[in-house]
């Protein structure tokens, strides 16, 4: 979707509705709802939207993607707590298995549901089903888990509808969160990490009633996304709209130039059926004239043509 419209009295953005959009995931939730420590509604309607792609990585998401697979292992090693937690006899045995891969699964576990989708972390089973959602935190901020008496078993809002509305979605009743604590050096190098008992604990809650927030988050979705813009910004996205009008395209041209430092891309990828003896490529340039340089490369198939086109306009030379 492209950006038509950057409204400074309204504090909205306008966008059109060619493309794809994307899902609300559990991460969203807490943006849309109001409760998130990390994003806005603002930002996340431009993601969905697919306008901003995000936050660049940084170490604390490395650290995450990092230890997460860590800790998943430390709930298997320590599953023992896990049938008390749900209910179940002592004696039953409860395996922790793994989530179907992102790339295996086209970034989503919840194909049904055209509204919401998102990655779970694993799932806890017991007795040949599915019985609980895990969910994998990092966090270096103790004290957010911290109950009135002091014991790691109170989980951030926002988590909590993250994990609740993917329980929802796998119609499972129980949650398991699991959380480990790192210190600031260990974002340097997750890798050395070590989970302990005194850094890395197990919480147990029950799925809350996720159809009020499902449905609020639904109608927000209706309500921006389907009419091609945002909910109005606010302060904390100052970053975020100065980088949206850097792009804008009714920008005037600096330094009085006949044409500004622009790159267009058109990219059609032939469909995977088609076989690689049916394919022959070619390239063709063309020459240096009037300050333009372009390139062309094209590939053709028996069954149509398949491009892949880039345009390089630079200013011509003073």
């Amino acid at each position: 979707m492209n950006v038509t419209e950057i409204d400074d009295n309204e504090h909205v953005v306008f966008f059109d509705q060619w493309g794809r959009k994307k899902k609300i995931t559990g991460t969203k939730m807490g943006a849309i709802l109001g409760c998130s420590r990390f994003s806005t509604p603002f930002k996340v309607a431009l993601e969905i939207a697919r306008i901003y792609p995000g936050d660049p990585p940084n170490k604390y998401m490395d650290a995450g993607n990092v230890i997460e697979p860590v800790i998943r292992d430390y709930v298997r090693a320590n599953s023992g707590c896990i049938p008390a937690m749900l209910g179940l006899p002592a004696s039953e045995k409860v395996i922790v298995e793994e989530p179907v891969a992102k790339e295996t699964c086209g970034y989503d576990h919840f194909h049904n549901n055209n509204i919401f989708g998102g990655l779970v972390d694993g799932y806890i089973a017991a007795g040949g089903k599915r019985t609980a959602i895990l969910e994998i935190k990092t966090s270096s901020h103790r004290d957010a888990w911290l109950d009135e008496e002091g014991n790691v078993s109170k989980v951030p809002e926002d988590y909590i509808l993250q994990a609740g509305l993917y329980a929802a979605l796998s119609n499972l009743d129980d949650i398991i969160f699991a959380v480990g604590f790192l210190e600031p050096e260990d974002y340097d190098r997750p890798q050395f990490w070590k989970p302990a008992p005194d850094n890395c604990y197990i919480v147990h809650m029950a799925t809350p009633d996720m159809s009020g927030p499902m449905a609020e988050a639904e109608e927000w979705y209706h309500k921006y996304i389907d009419n091609g813009e945002t909910p109005e910004w606010g302060e904390e996205d100052a970053e975020l709209v100065k980088w949206l009008k850097a792009f804008d395209p009714n920008k005037k041209p600096k330094n009085g130039k006949k044409f500004t430092q622009r790159r267009f891309r058109l990219s059609i990828i032939p469909y995977p059926h088609y076989p690689a003896w049916a394919l022959r490529t070619y390239r063709w340039r063309t020459s240096r004239n009037s300050g333009c340089s372009t390139r062309f490369r094209r590939t053709r198939c028996t069954w149509g043509t398949c491009w892949n086109w880039r345009s390089y306009w630079h200013s011509p030379s003073p």
